[in-house]
């Protein structure tokens, strides 16, 4: 009797090698388990044929290992499988109706190995050489019974392990649409911004139109911010991230940077009727930060600073060199920071404005800050308001 031997490197077993990798070292253990259930079963029984059926990681019926003579291996299809696994024990083909079974694949008996309460973890299967579905007796049942109840406690874990792997996996999917979410929250900021800007000066533009000088500006500005806006579309495209790629190595001016955000924040401190006052070197250093994160980062801590004062007070801007460092502070003459919210006002969503969305603008600062190795620190100012110090490497 010419025999053909099957294991967990044979072709019938090869949609078995393509098991979670969460759950890989689980499911190889126990696919060895089976297969040596399989020689085991041969060599107690006499067996021509024996095999492990088991679900695929397609939920599919495969062979997990066979070792047989006769007749080609075949692999289970759906309604048989689920005949199988149904069983309560191990069982005589013939006589509980599954003679098709027995005609196609050459097995007279099977036994279910318990994997769960609701589910078998596989189906270990005999048959005489030339196929005789009298060659059941109760021995043969009482073996095959044996080596499935041995089973039972690691395909429990096998099965374990696969539910923990689809849980990991779940968890997975859902902390991705959480942080698309994010994504697309953050771009929303991102864009709000330069387009308030725009906004501002096209409000501007009827009773300034005669001016040469607004409209220069006005064109500068304008230009700039759709060039930033186009830039960070850019930068979520191919990098997926909601702000452009911020270099450590990249180098801008400060004093630019102060120059056009005071451009842009200028007429909302007046129109809320706050004053804004800029303080600010000639000469100050150039900073480790490309200029659209400097820009981003000065502007949304400036109109933070601006929503939160009431009108008649008063916003501060300074900036002064050190050895190091670029110091920046942003003061405001607002109700400050609740205590509940002080150790979670960089966290994304933390905000203090309750009319409207928002709870992004500190938490995309901190993002960009921490990138280049600089730091930001908030407290409460004696008088009253907030004081926010940036330190940027130079």
């Amino acid at each position: 009797m010419e025999e053909s031997g099957f294991d967990t490197t044979g072709e019938a077993l090869a949609p078995a090698r393509h098991r979670r990798r969460e759950s890989l070292g689980a499911d190889q253990d126990f696919q060895s388990l089976l297969g040596g259930a399989v020689q085991r079963l041969v060599a107690a029984t006499g067996a021509g044929r024996a095999a492990a059926w088991s679900r695929g990681e397609d939920g599919r019926p495969v062979v997990r290992a066979a070792q047989l003579s006769g007749s080609a291996l075949l692999v289970p299809e759906e309604w048989e499988y689920a005949a199988v696994a149904a069983l309560s024990g191990a069982s005589d083909l013939s006589a509980v109706g599954l003679s098709a079974i027995v005609e196609r694949h050459g097995f007279a008996a099977a036994a279910p190995v318990a994997g769960g309460e609701t589910a078998a973890a596989a189906v270990l299967l005999l048959g005489e050489a030339e196929g005789r579905p009298d060659w059941v007796r109760p021995r043969i049942l009482a073996e095959l019974g044996a080596a499935a109840q041995r089973l039972r406690g690691p395909a429990s874990a096998a099965l374990a392990a696969d539910r923990l792997a689809q849980l990991e996996a779940e968890v997975r999917r859902l902390h991705r649409l959480a942080a698309l979410g994010g994504l697309v929250a953050e771009i929303v900021h991102e864009i709000r911004n330069p387009l308030v800007s725009v906004k501002t000066f096209l409000q501007l533009l009827p009773e300034r139109e005669g001016d040469p000088e607004f409209r220069e500006s006005f064109l500068q500005v304008a230009s700039e911010e759709v060039r930033r806006i186009e830039r960070l579309l850019d930068a979520v495209l191919v990098h997926g991230s909601p702000a452009p790629p911020v270099r450590a190595d990249a180098t801008s001016s400060a004093k630019n940077a102060f120059e056009s955000v005071a451009q842009l924040v200028g007429h909302r401190a007046a129109e809320r009727g706050v004053s804004l006052e800029i303080e600010a070197g000639r000469e100050l250093p150039d900073v480790r930060i490309a200029s659209d994160p400097l820009r981003q980062v000065v502007l949304n801590l400036s109109l933070n600073a601006i929503d939160a004062t009431p009108p008649g007070g008063r916003v501060q801007l300074r900036a002064r060199g050190t050895r190091d460092h670029l110091v920046i502070t942003v003061e405001d003459e607002g109700p400050g920071i609740p205590p509940e919210l002080a150790s979670r006002i960089f966290e994304p969503f933390v905000s203090t404005k309750e009319d409207r969305p928002g709870g992004l603008g500190l938490a995309i600062t901190r993002r960009i800050v921490e990138e280049v190795n600089g730091t930001i620190e908030v407290a409460e100012r004696p008088q009253g308001g907030s004081a926010f110090t940036l330190r940027l490497r130079l």
